[in-house]
């Protein structure tokens, strides 16, 4: 007979107790707290969770419980509504699985209910198993904590640390939380030989033998369920077993056949079981029944659930008996539990009509039955939609595409199911699948027959297909829609609107505005809310980018009232997209960068996934534009966060981060991201980011001394940029170009190369002209150069002065015209200095001039215009300028808080990898770190680092 467990008091977990009890203290009195408790899976998360639950539960504390559930498409809220049900007016959102329309609403709702739910009381809401939550849920998790910041409520998540590695969907929930004050982080270790020795005497009831307490710790590391369950399965005679599964059978294997057969049928329904569901699908007696459960919970394998279900003692114990079914067996229990909720879905796991139809999809899918599984997975995508979880819905429509071939009545026509996907598909941020699913739609279609409706498909696939930076579908789709749309047919607006905004798009800002104000009066009176938002937006845009920057962004404010009031989430999360861009252009960069924040935090309430990374590429940028690069470079977002996100939209993300790198000299890491978005922009017109991938490729070029390579860059971005009306990204562009023919001059020179001056200026002239007359068409068309493209031009015309005699003024202007450039101010007073040595000028100017850009280098990391400036002082023999002092951001030695924890993690032996994983970054990111902290104290390997960080311990 097997040993019955007895599970003994906490132990070891005295300071992660106490920790959590201080948290609940804080909750209560200063508003909202979070605490992660995180570890390896069996390493007791939710056995501290459970001890300090009794503890606040007899001091009046409201607890709500809920837990994430594994499934292969997910239910959305899941552990909200496990928590919540039972709570008066619960929340429709989680209660049946359906929503007003408006996220933002039920969200509200939802931290509502969970603050009122213990009157004037503190709320303890637990959520076990936070690995395995859905993507809805990980967005209302967020919310939460910052909606609840002022209210006594204290979140308790759980998570296996093992299995949220950087690349783990949840990884970026983690990061979003733990950068808060409110929140904590709580990694259990494995227990030490002590704590073992007293864990397996209080089984046993008696000291365990030294051979076995080292066979214990040999086996299970510290782990304290797996020396439960090894103790509980200890053999008398034979070896002892050396993997969880093993424990588990073994133990299992003790018991009677009755319950075996039962804690097998339980794996299948999941983690947790009500009791009415498994006596549904159990082929025993009652009484057999009710002996067998006895059995179950006496030895530890299940517990009882309030109010009538039980629970596997722990995950593993559930994975373990499900990895060990037969496939047989597997469909045939599956098909017992589908059956059993099919006819009495109130015995379902959870109690929201999305959580039903998504339990019943999965275990007629498991169970191989495809008429069943489609139907099934068709509700569970609807009441997604319907609970506003895209992705969720996402995953149950493409369950239900596969499952649609194999079923002679599906019960739903193939292109409702298709165009049901797509818009599902779009929304969850996964336009590449969107264009094939709408692609499949349209083989399906009469174009003859149905010109109205294929006109409709046309214009979703030209969109799709602009999301995923295929120009060249995107207009020839769009093209097609139009010819397609007859001319009395009530989507014609909406057809019409989007050509005007691919103008937009296109920086065809002067015939998008004419066609804006033409379509804006009759979308108006019509009420097409789609033709309605575009006009708005292209009008916004358009104005501002053609210099009329109050009435552009007057136009922007109505598209967000307008947005705001429709509740239509592309809307606002376009309006997320476009207004803070637009503050950044005219240098409102503070406003743009709480506008875009506002924005990562709204996506959560809105679920408008597919402008979530172009938003963060909007913080990311305004960040770099403040020149608080450190935070640019640490923002979180990485492809690895999303592997299936559409590489389009990581071009906002790269962009300004490659220009960071540049800057700093990180050359490498620099290439990369700008590879991996010409992948993506290569063959394609994309004026806006063409170019200004063009301009960065052309600095790495001449940072890297390809001269050649520079030139034909500008070339090729120049006739994009001159074809189109983007006055700022041109006149950036030139700039560039300019000063490739002055530094290739340069270059030339210092090298002893005979170089073609002539040739040079030439070139650079050429440049300048096509720049002055793209500019004097576009200013006679009532067109106003906004400042950044005042500080471009005149960039390009002191580079010219290079390829000439030295003129500092020149130089000297452009520094004080900098304003909020930073860098440009620094390389201005550069060049300034250096005018002034090569034309014998003042060298007590030159020398301040050099000490001002030594101070900005060095504040920004500039490292290439630190060594330019620092070998013109070399040259000139000019006094060093005194080293600016550290600001209050770094240390004595110029390390960031960032590099110092970096630091610090590399004192401890760990990879690029490990310190992502611990840090919650990404590799690359965790790779700038390294490479700029040897470069700030001039080190030349990790060792060197690692010792100067024990140095930097010892100190302390």
């Amino acid at each position: 007979m097997a040993r019955r467990v007895s599970v003994p008091e906490l132990i070891g977990r005295r300071a992660e107790l106490a920790a959590l009890r201080a948290a609940l203290a804080d909750a209560q009195s200063d508003g909202g707290a979070l605490v992660l408790v995180q570890g390896d899976a069996g390493v007791g998360k939710s056995r501290l969770v459970s001890a300090f639950v009794r503890g606040a539960s007899g001091t009046g504390v409201t607890v709500l419980t809920g837990g994430c559930l594994q499934f292969e498409a997910d239910i959305p809220y899941a552990p909200f509504v496990e928590a919540l049900r039972g709570l008066p007016d619960a929340p429709s959102l989680l209660a049946t699985g359906s929503a007003s329309g408006d996220r933002a609403a039920e969200f509200r709702r939802v931290a509502d209910a969970i603050a009122g739910a213990g009157g004037q009381r503190p709320v303890v809401l637990v959520l076990e198993d936070l690995h395995w939550a859905d993507a809805s849920t990980r967005d209302l998790v967020l919310y939460l904590h910052r909606a609840l910041a002022h209210a006594p409520v204290l979140q308790v998540a759980t998570l296996r640390g093992d299995e949220v590695g950087a690349d783990h969907p949840v990884a970026k929930l983690v990061a979003d939380l733990v950068r808060s004050p409110r929140a904590e982080r709580l990694t259990l270790a494995p227990l030490d030989r002590s704590e073992v020795i007293a864990l397996a005497q209080a089984i046993l009831g008696g000291p365990p033998p030294a051979d076995m307490v080292d066979a214990l710790l040999a086996r299970a590391e510290g782990n304290p369920f797996f020396t439960e369950e090894l103790l509980a399965a200890w053999p008398t005679r034979g070896a002892v077993p050396g993997t969880v599964r093993e424990v588990v059978i073994t133990r299992l294997a003790r018991l009677s056949t009755a319950a075996q057969q039962l804690a097998r049928l339980a794996a299948v329904v999941g983690r947790s079981v009500p009791h009415d569901l498994l006596a549904a699908i159990a082929p025993l007696p009652a009484a057999e029944l009710d002996g067998a459960l006895r059995e179950l919970v006496d030895h530890g394998q299940l517990v009882t659930v309030e109010p009538d279900a039980y629970r596997f003692r722990h995950a593993l114990i559930q994975e373990s008996l499900y990895r060990d079914l037969l496939p047989g067996e597997r469909r045939h229990a599956h098909a017992r539990v589908a059956g059993a909720l099919r006819d009495h879905p109130e015995r379902a796991v959870t109690g929201s009509a999305a959580g039903v139809a998504a339990e019943l999809a999965h275990h007629w899918d498991a169970a191989g039955e495809p008429a069943e599984a489609l139907a099934a997975a068709v509700l569970a995508a609807g009441a997604a939609d319907e609970g506003l979880a895209p992705a969720e819905a996402h995953a149950h429509y493409e369950r239900a595409l596969r499952r649609w071939p194999e079923v002679a009545d599906p019960g739903i026509a193939e292109d409702p199911l298709l165009e049901r996907a797509a818009e599902a598909a779009s929304l969850a941020g996964r336009n590449h699948r969107a264009v094939e699913l709408t692609r499949r739609r349209l083989a399906l279609l009469d174009e003859r027959a149905e010109p109205e409706r294929a006109a409709l498909v046309y214009e979703q696939l030209s969109y799709q297909a602009r999301s995923t930076g295929d120009w060249e579908l995107a207009r020839a789709t769009s093209e097609r829609a139009v010819e397609l749309v007859p001319a009395d047919s009530p989507a014609r607006l909406r057809i019409a609107s989007w050509p005007m905004a691919l103008e937009m798009l296109a920086a065809r800002f002067r015939s998008c505005i004419r066609r804006a104000e033409e379509l804006l009066p009759q979308a108006e009176a019509a009420g097409d809310d789609m033709a309605v938002n575009r006009s708005l937006m292209s009008l916004g845009i358009g104005h501002l980018m053609l210099g009329h920057v109050d009435t552009g962004l007057e136009f922007l404010r109505r598209q967000n009232e307008f947005a705001r009031r429709v509740g239509n989430p592309r809307f606002i999360g376009v309006g997320y997209v476009n207004m803070p861009e637009g503050l950044m252009w005219t240098d409102r960069h503070l406003e743009a960068l709480a506008l875009a924040r506002e924005g990562v935090r709204r996506s959560a309430e809105l679920g408008f996934d597919i402008y979530l990374l172009p938003i963060v590429g909007n913080v990311i940028r305004t960040l770099v534009e403040l020149h608080r690069w450190d935070e640019a470079l640490d923002a979180d977002a990485d492809p690895d966060d999303d592997p299936a996100a559409d590489p389009f939209n990581w071009i906002f993300v790269d962009l300004p981060r490659a220009y960071v790198l540049i800057r700093r000299g990180e050359l490498a890491a620099a290439e990369e991201l700008l590879k991996r978005t010409g992948f993506v922009l290569d063959g394609q017109d994309d004026v806006q980011y063409g170019t200004e991938l063009s301009t960065l490729r052309a600095l790495l070029a001449a940072r890297q001394g390809r001269w050649a390579d520079a030139r034909a860059t500008v070339r090729d971005g120049l006739r994009l940029a001159l074809a189109a009306e983007d006055m700022y990204l041109t006149a950036r562009l030139v700039s560039i170009g300019v000063q490739v023919e002055a530094d290739a001059a340069d270059d030339a020179r210092a090298a002893g190369l005979t170089m073609n001056i002539g040739s040079a200026t030439a070139a650079a002239d050429a440049l300048l002209a096509d720049l002055r007359g793209y500019l004097s068409t576009l200013e006679s068309g009532g067109a106003v150069s906004l400042p950044r493209t005042h500080r471009a031009v005149a960039l390009a015309a002191a580079e010219r002065t290079r390829l000439g005699d030295p003129v500092p003024d020149a130089w000297a202007a452009l520094a004080d015209l900098a304003g909020v450039d930073r860098h440009l101010a620094g390389y201005a007073r550069f060049r300034e200095a250096e005018a002034l040595l090569l034309g014998r000028g003042s060298r007590n100017r030159a020398a301040a001039a050099l000490a001002t850009a030594r101070t900005i280098a060095a504040e920004l990391g500039a490292a290439p215009l630190r060594d330019m400036i620092d070998a013109l002082s070399d040259r000139a023999r000019l006094t060093p300028a005194a080293a600016p002092q550290p600001s209050s951001t770094v240390d004595a030695h110029g390390l960031t808080a960032r590099e110092a924890e970096v630091l610090e993690l590399v004192g401890r032996g760990l990879t690029n990898a490990e310190i992502a994983t611990e840090l919650f970054i990404s590799t690359k990111t965790a790779s700038v770190h390294v490479s700029n902290i040897l470069r700030k104290l001039g080190l030349k390997s990790r060792i060197q680092a690692a010792a100067h960080a024990q140095r930097r311990r010892e100190g302390d």
